[in-house]
């Protein structure tokens, strides 16, 4: 039987309501709440409370991306495949539970070897299982939205209130974790323990209302992916749309990393005003938050394109408004620049995974299979391959090089060598994410044409029967001819 002759497969017309779209987005509490408390505070941890080395710190991030290169991906293609009575997607929300919680806290243990190839052998470790455990959850979680919806609006909703949890959580781990630290007065292991064991279970809980407060489409043809994982994962790069979307994610994401990870030393050490860290970046976060809700609405009026474009470029003016700050400047101009920050940061997190469902209806159309674990898997192995091989170990080499030293005042020197990778780190990344995205065709218009297209033709319509415009366009989101999509299958 061919592709054509298989019945109708359609996204399922269950109305998406307000409690599924709580339900869904309080999973991304783990997603963006653990990586902004790793990002921010895991390598200042290692050097400033354990004693282990800039240079292998940084290398405890990419020591953990030779297994994610397998495991994401992996990951992916395992839950388009995988059969129980829980779900392909759902049933590792359940499994993932208290692997969250101790996975979170081992990254926190302080270790008391005497030697740096100790530290650095337990750290790697307890990176790689975390690692490990957040891809089994958050692979399936992201491949799931686009089985939620079909609605370009929809979907753009349902990826708004999982940044709006994302925002929520990070906000909280930007500021809260912090203050369990300083509490412990002396003893800061103790309080990043502490912080461990009450962000672990805060980020475990939520899946059991992610799980109770879904479903899965059974889309028949997600049999047709097959067994060979190499082949899926490489041809997906054949989707002209995704291609533009990684660029776009990795630039946003990287610039995100970069200052995620400098911010704590950048108030330490060059604005030499450490208590301000809460303020600042509860600003940064509190206004990032409040803006998804807006570039939702933007996002669907003028388009994801429109959206994350304007967004960068409110960020890169923000990076410049570092320029006006010193160690004596008031807080309020601290605020009011990080706020700035916050208004385009926004964009740089919602929009990448807003756009996810439809690239994933883009590979459908070129495919005649629904893959969306297979790019969960690769979206998710880009974010911590970029953070962890590329981001992190970058950062740790680089205040080797300029000769910093743990927990003393800096020469001015270093200061200043500092300080222009802060700012010139993340605005080159913003600006080629700017760039990235002129090429992005996935209009509000387009993403209509392709769901309804793909709507035809699982309804057994023929290729050749399109309209002109319609194939166009598909062939404009694809890369490839109208014609070489949709093949018929065996």
């Amino acid at each position: 039987m061919t592709k054509k002759d298989q019945p109708s497969v359609t996204l399922s017309e269950r109305p998406v309501t307000f409690k599924n779209l709580l339900a869904y987005g309080s999973g991304d509490m783990y997603g963006g709440g653990a990586f902004m408390i790793v990002g921010l505070l895991f390598l200042f941890y290692l050097t400033e409370v354990v004693g282990l080395s800039p240079a292998l710190a940084g290398m405890v991030f990419g020591i953990g991306k030779v297994w994610d290169a397998i495991s994401d991906p992996l990951m992916g293609h395992l839950s388009d495949r995988t059969r129980s009575r829980f779900g392909r997607r759902r049933v590792y929300f359940l499994a993932g539970i208290v692997p969250i919680a101790l996975s979170f806290m081992i990254l926190w243990i302080p270790m008391r070897f005497t030697s740096q190839a100790g530290l650095f052998i337990y750290y790697s470790f307890a990176y790689i299982v975390f690692a490990s455990v957040f891809t089994m959850v958050m692979v399936p979680y992201s491949a799931l939205a686009a089985e939620l919806s079909g609605d370009y609006r929809v979907r753009n909703k349902l990826s708004g209130s999982r940044l709006f949890f994302s925002g929520f959580s990070s906000l909280l781990a930007a500021t809260v974790p912090k203050i369990i630290i300083d509490s412990t007065a002396g003893a800061p292991s103790a309080g990043y323990v502490i912080m461990s064991v009450i962000f672990g279970i805060f980020f475990a809980l939520p899946w059991l209302l992610v799980y109770l407060g879904t479903w899965e489409n059974p889309h028949e043809d997600h049999a047709s992916v097959s067994g060979n994982f190499m082949r899926e994962f490489f041809t997906i790069f054949r989707n002209k749309s995704f291609r533009i979307h990684i660029l776009m994610y990795v630039f946003a994401y990287s610039a995100m990393d970069l200052l995620m990870a400098l911010f704590t030393y950048y108030l330490t050490y060059s604005l030499r005003r450490p208590g301000l860290y809460s303020v600042a970046m509860g600003t940064l976060m509190i206004v990032q938050l409040a803006m998804i809700p807006v570039y939702v609405r933007i996002a669907n009026n003028k388009g994801k394109r429109f959206a994350y474009r304007m967004g960068l470029s409110i960020w890169l003016f923000g990076m410049l408004g570092t320029l006006l700050l010193s160690p004596t400047s008031p807080v309020l101009l601290v605020a009011v620049v990080c706020a700035v920050i916050g208004l385009g940061t926004s964009a740089a997190v919602f929009i990448p995974y807003a756009i996810l469902p439809n690239v994933i209806d883009v590979d459908e159309l070129m495919t005649g299979s629904q893959r969306s674990g297979v790019y969960s898997g690769a979206m998710t192995l880009t974010r911590k391959l970029i953070q962890g091989a590329i981001v992190m170990p970058l950062i740790g080499f680089f205040l080797q090089m300029v000769g910093f030293v743990s927990n003393t005042v800096q020469t001015p020197q270093v200061i200043s060598r500092f300080f222009i990778f802060f700012i010139g780190g993340p605005a080159l990344l913003i600006f080629a994410g700017i760039v990235a995205a002129a090429w992005f065709e996935l209009s509000p218009k387009n993403s209509d044409i392709v769901t309804a297209e793909l709507e035809r033709l699982r309804a057994g319509g023929r290729l050749e029967d399109a309209e002109d415009e319609v194939k166009q366009i598909c062939e404009k989101v694809t890369g490839i001819p109208h014609a070489s999509c949709w093949p018929d299958k065996p």
